[in-house]
């Protein structure tokens, strides 16, 4: 495995105060292909790693990321195959993503790590906690899709959200964020034929190894985020030590509610 540092340009006025906790992007060779990720806070504090959403990337979490570096915490903040800086690649099953996640928790050597996750990013830190459990401290859901447990299930909610699950995913990032992470390059399309129906997908064996988890997990979602709302308490039900916050509105927590995100995951995280 390989590392890669490179110099971003500098970005304006409120984002480059944001940005500058972060390190410069550096590069992990995963397979054949390459995950950037980058760091920030103490190289000693206890390792949070921050897991961005569908068609997102690592920057979304600047503002979280410098409030967890000022509290002395580790951070570690990748792009997801085939988004920001890390490689497109020609397939994105949820499973690859997981793979992708603990090559950058071995390589780096990280372990009694917490997850940060949102939405995409939070199915995929519970993923980690459920395969890994042993190297997992703590669980801060953000807006996690909770997959079907069964096919009568899956078919509920196929039913509720008719048309193709790609549609729903790619409508909650907002048409003018899209054509800027097309434009970019900084979004493959081809993982939005994939990501949105696996998570539609019944997942029983997932679901049973819900029960097994010892990570302390905090839930949080709006109270008008449609699914993500309606079986917040379904997930919250199955993990034996979860407690479960509805925080402001919309899909992006962290982003549009920073503060209340923060007064609840800052003391989660610091016990």
């Amino acid at each position: 495995m390989s590392y890669v540092s490179m110099t971003l340009a500098a970005p304006a006025t409120k984002e480059r105060a944001l940005a500058a906790c972060f390190s410069a992007y550096q590069y992990l060779t995963v397979g054949a292909h390459r995950l950037a990720y980058r760091t920030a806070g103490d190289a000693s504090g206890k390792p949070v790693m921050l897991i961005h959403a569908f068609a997102s990337q690592s920057g979304s979490w600047e503002a979280v990321a410098k409030a967890l570096a000022d509290e002395g915490f580790r951070i570690v903040a990748p792009d997801l195959r085939g988004h920001g800086r890390s490689a497109r690649t020609s397939t994105y099953a949820l499973s690859e993503f997981e793979q992708d996640l603990v090559a950058l928790l071995d390589a780096l050597d990280l372990h009694d790590v917490s997850l940060v996750g949102h939405s995409l990013g939070g199915h995929l830190a519970l993923r980690l906690a459920a395969y890994q459990p042993g190297r997992i401290r703590k669980l801060v859901l953000e807006a996690a899709p909770v997959p079907p447990r069964d096919a009568a299930e899956a078919a509920g909610i196929a039913a509720s959200r008719p048309g193709p699950a790609w549609r729903h995913s790619l409508k909650l990032l907002g048409m003018g964020r899209l054509v800027r992470l097309l434009l970019l390059r900084q979004f493959d399309p081809r993982a939005a034929l994939t990501v949105p129906r696996e998570l539609r997908t019944p997942m029983p064996a997932w679901w049973n190894r819900l029960a097994t988890l010892s990570s302390p997990c905090l839930l949080l979602a709006s109270q008008n985020d449609g699914a993500v709302t309606q079986r917040l308490s379904l997930l919250s039900s199955h993990l034996p030590h979860a407690t479960a916050h509805h925080v402001g509105s919309g899909h992006r927590l962290h982003g549009e509610h920073t503060e209340a995100f923060l007064a609840a995951v800052l003391p989660f995280l610091s016990a």
